[in-house]
């Protein structure tokens, strides 16, 4: 029996259980143990945190059987070591107590959380928009909040726009500030950025341009240029960061904890560990364009079950390929900005607005369950377009 463990049941995670279980033959399949270890009983639809945080939807929570190929094995708990050399996985499982599972192959899918760790005070005094709990307290602390009273979003990207956009949009008796260190979504292409900006305004979103916050006390944000934010509540969408499992574990690790893996996903000093997701660092010559965001993690879960069954089958092992087609964001339910983007993420002359492109984010926002899910008894569903044409060393050494 060939046992594959999953760590992480987002996006990557639940597509590569998915495609891997639906691609195998009976005969396969009676030889293939597939086990996916998450934290929670649910699938969370991290891109609907926002609108959670604003009032817009109750929950954000899909629970993960009806995600999940039935064939899958799922198993409640944080893994909290990978031992590479005995080819093992501790997993502190809910109720408290520690169970050991071995595996053949290991997918690496833990995923990015937020960044409040990094700040003083703002684990305490906000709320991070990139955890859905915290989503869920931010709604509640909103909902509370008098008229007039100050919502403040730290962060001005793709994430932290959303956020104040269905904040002001749901709860037009509030005051939204965005504050950011730099410009809105900087990605994006500058007409994006002015047309975003002018939307915002509309909602009667101010924008703040600070310098990054240095730390965070009861009600106020501190700056490093020594300025002030006074707050009643306060939304985190600063950056995120990823679990230690990796560099904890001794596996090589980026500078900032994500997973060195090579072309086909295989980690470049373990390779029975294969990643996909956040928490995953390709070599530069083939993911140079990444960005996290589930527009990366779904295609690399899905090419992380394609290498698996090439080693199941023992053929050839696929290069992993993922590009992009949109940047897209809501501003509020009724209005959007889509931005269509080359394979490696840079901008072409055309894009939607307005309530067209609310309605497309919407529909790339229903995929994002829909294609995983389907991949329970159709691998491929999910279609994602292939990268760019690796980099030429030359590139890579004068970049």
């Amino acid at each position: 029996m060939i046992t594959i463990v999953i760590v992480g049941g987002g996006y990557a995670g639940v597509i590569c259980a998915n495609r891997l279980r639906s691609s195998l033959s009976h005969v396969e399949a009676a030889s293939v143990r597939i086990r996916l270890v998450n934290p929670e009983e649910h699938f969370y639809e991290r891109i609907r945190f926002h609108e959670v945080a604003a009032g817009t939807r109750d929950t954000a929570a899909i629970p993960l059987v009806d995600m999940l190929h039935p064939d899958v094995q799922l198993t409640i708990g944080t893994a909290v070591q990978i031992d590479p050399a005995k080819r093992v996985v501790d997993v502190r499982e809910a109720s408290g107590g520690l169970s050991t599972h071995p595996y053949d192959k290991l997918v690496y899918a833990v995923g990015s959380g937020d960044s409040t760790d990094r700040v003083r005070g703002a684990r305490e005094f906000t709320y991070a928009i990139a955890d859905p709990h915290s989503a869920t307290a931010a709604a509640g602390a909103i909902a509370a909040a008098g008229t007039g009273q100050r919502v403040v979003v730290v962060g001005g990207g793709f994430t932290g726009v959303e956020t104040a956009a269905e904040v002001a949009e749901q709860n037009p008796k509030l005051r939204v500030t965005l504050a950011t260190s730099g410009p809105l979504v900087s990605p994006m292409r500058a007409r994006a950025r002015r047309s975003i900006t002018k939307r915002l305004h509309r909602l009667g979103v101010e924008i703040e341009d600070r310098s990054f916050v240095s730390s965070v006390t009861q009600g106020a944000l501190h700056f490093v240029d020594e300025s002030t934010m006074e707050f009643d509540v306060c939304l985190w969408t600063a950056g995120f960061s990823v679990p230690d499992l990796a560099r904890d574990s001794g596996l090589a690790c980026d500078e900032v904890g994500r997973l060195r893996v090579d072309e086909h996903l295989r980690s470049i000093d373990a390779p029975d560990v294969l990643g996909a997701g956040d928490a995953v660092r390709l070599p530069e010559q083939y993911g140079h364009h990444l960005r996290m965001g589930c527009a990366a993690a779904l295609p690399l879960g899905g090419a992380a079950a394609d290498v698996l069954l090439a080693l199941l089958r023992r053929r050839s092992l696929p290069i992993a390929s993922v590009g992009f087609l949109v940047q897209c964001i809501s501003i509020g339910r009724r209005d959007g900005y889509v931005q269509f983007v080359k394979s490696n993420d840079t901008a072409t002359p055309f894009a939607l607005s307005g309530s067209p492109g609310a309605r497309f984010k919407e529909m790339i926002c229903a995929m994002t369950v829909d294609g995983p899910r389907k991949e329970r008894s159709k691998p491929g569903a999910y279609w994602a377009p292939k990268g760019p044409k690796p980099l030429p060393h030359r590139e890579l050494t004068s970049a």
